[in-house]
C-alpha cells in the first residue's frame, strides 16, 4: 500500500511516520510520502529514519491540481494539517474525488460535523474514511464503543483526558522557561479559548471555555484532578451512533498537565483566542498565527535553554482516557468504565505526541488493509476494539474494562 501524509513535517506527523516504519506495522507499506508546505520539514523525518520507502515532497494543500496529482497513486491519506488552517473539507472533497481512502486527526466539532454530511458520498463511491483517529478524538470513541458493547439502552457516555508529569513541569521551575506545545497553538487556544457543545437531555448545549468543572479520581499517579470542558469531536458523533440506544448525555472533559493548564489559561487571559486582529504599521495581524510562528521560533533558537529531565518518566509523563458509559445490559442498569493509560517507556521517547501518532498510524494501516467500509465514520461506528486494542498493546499502551451495577 502506499500512504500519503499531508503536513506529515508536523510533531503529529512525524510521529505517525515513525509508527508506520517500526516493527510493530504491518508488511504491507510498500510506500510512505511525506508531504509538507515546507521541504525541509518534510525532508528532516525521512533524512532522519532512512528508510527506503519514505519520500519526501513539498506541497501546497491550497493548490488543489498540485494536492490531487500527490493523491493520484495513493491508497490512504493521512490529514495532519490542523483543523484551524481551513483546508479540512477540501481535502475530505479530494480524497473522494480520488478515491483515496482518507482519516484526520479530528475536525473541533464543527467541521467534523461538514464533513459527516458526506458520509453517503463516501459510501456511493466506495471510499473508505475514518474521522478524528488520533488520541482524543480517536481512542476515546473507541472506548465509548467498547464499553457500550451488549448495551440494550445507552444513557449516558462521559468521555475524559488527563494528563500527569513529574518534576519540572513545562519548565515552570526555570527562571525563564520555554514553552514547548504538545501539540498545534491554533488547537490548543481553541481549546482553552473557545465556547464547547456538549449532549445534555438530549440537546446539544453551548458552553462557555473551561466550565463544567468536575473532579475525577484516576489510578495513581494521577489521583484526583478537576477536568473541565473544551470544545471536541467526541459530542458531535456519539450522540448520533448511539441514537437508536436512545442517548440522553455525551459529554467531553479534560485535565492538562498543571503547567499546560497554567500557560494556557495565562495567554488567553492576555487576549490570544478573545481577539481577532490587531492593527500593527498599518497591518492586520492574527495574534494566534503570530503566536505559532513566535513559539515555533523561541524553541528553535533556544532549544539549549530547554531543560533536560532526569528519567524517561520525567520526560514523558503520563497520559489516561476514559470513557464512562451508563445504560442497561441485561436488563440491569449498569456502568462500564474503560481506560487506555499511556506510561513512559523507551519505545516514546522520539515522539512529540505518541498518544496521537500511534493510534492515527494503526487506524491508516486499518483503512489500507480494507478493514474498514467505504463511508466516512466517526471511530466508534467502524474500528474494532479488539483489534485496535491489540495493536495499542504492541506498542505498551494499557487497556483496563470494570464494569458494576448501578444502585438505584
Amino acid at each position: 500500500m502506499e500512504i500519503i501524509l499531508l503536513g506529515g513535517g508536523g510533531a503529529m506527523g512525524t510521529g505517525i511516520v515513525r509508527d508506520l516504519v517500526s516493527e510493530h506495522s504491518t508488511e504491507g507499506i510498500e510506500k510512505i510520502v511525506v508531504s509538507d508546505h515546507e521541504l525541509r520539514r518534510a525532508s528532516a523525518i525521512v533524512e532522519e529514519l532512512e528508510d527506503e520507502r519514505l519520500v519526501a515532497k513539498e506541497v501546497d494543500v491550497s493548490r488543489r491540481e498540485e494536492t490531487l496529482d500527490l493523491l493520484e497513486n495513493a491508497d490512504v491519506c493521512i490529514n495532519c494539517v490542523p483543523t484551524l488552517a481551513g483546508f479540512q473539507m477540501e481535502i475530505t472533497e479530494m480524497c473522494l474525488e480520488s478515491g483515496v481512502a482518507y482519516m484526520d486527526l479530528g475536525g473541533l466539532f464543527h467541521t467534523t460535523l461538514k464533513q459527516k454530511e458526506m458520509e453517503q458520498d463516501f459510501v456511493e463511491e466506495g471510499v473508505p474514511g475514518v474521522l478524528g483517529m488520533g488520541s482524543a478524538p480517536g481512542m476515546t470513541n473507541v472506548l465509548a464503543g467498547y464499553g457500550a458493547e451488549g448495551y440494550e439502552e445507552v444513557e449516558s457516555i462521559e468521555v475524559y483526558w488527563a494528563g500527569k508529569e513529574l518534576g519540572d513541569d513545562n519548565g515552570l521551575e526555570e527562571e525563564v522557561p520555554v514553552f514547548v506545545p504538545p501539540y498545534s497553538i491554533h488547537t490548543l487556544i481553541d481549546e482553552f479559548a473557545a465556547s464547547s457543545t456538549q449532549f445534555i437531555d438530549g440537546e446539544y448545549v453551548e458552553k462557555e471555555a473551561c466550565s463544567g468543572r468536575k473532579t475525577v479520581s484516576f489510578p495513581e499517579p494521577f489521583g484526583k484532578l478537576t477536568t473541565f470542558h473544551t470544545i471536541h469531536s467526541e459530542p458531535a458523533t456519539l450522540p448520533r451512533s448511539f441514537e437508536d440506544r436512545g442517548i440522553k448525555e455525551v459529554t467531553w472533559r479534560l485535565w492538562p498537565t498543571e503547567g499546560l493548564n497554567t500557560i494556557m489559561r495565562s495567554l488567553v487571559s492576555a487576549g490570544f483566542g478573545r481577539v481577532d486582529s490587531v492593527e500593527i504599521d498599518g497591518k492586520e495581524l492574527d495574534p494566534v498565527d503570530f503566536l505559532e510562528r513566535l513559539t515555533r521560533k523561541n524553541v528553535e533558537v533556544n532549544e539549549d535553554k530547554i531543560s533536560e529531565p532526569d528519567s524517561i518518566e520525567e520526560a514523558q509523563g503520563y497520559s489516561i482516557y476514559r470513557a464512562v458509559v451508563k445504560g442497561v445490559k441485561d436488563g440491569e442498569e449498569v456502568k462500564t468504565t474503560v481506560d487506555i493509560i499511556r506510561e513512559p517507556h523507551e519505545l516514546y521517547s522520539e515522539y512529540s505526541e505518541a498518544d496521537t501518532s500511534i493510534p492515527a498510524s494503526i487506524c491508516a494501516q486499518m483503512l489500507g488493509e480494507g478493514l474498514i467500509e467505504p463511508g466516512l465514520w466517526a471511530p466508534e461506528e467502524c474500528i474494532d476494539p479488539k483489534r485496535f486494542f491489540e495493536e495499542l498493546g504492541k506498542r505498551h499502551f494499557e487497556v483496563v474494562a470494570r464494569e458494576e451495577k448501578v444502585l438505584s
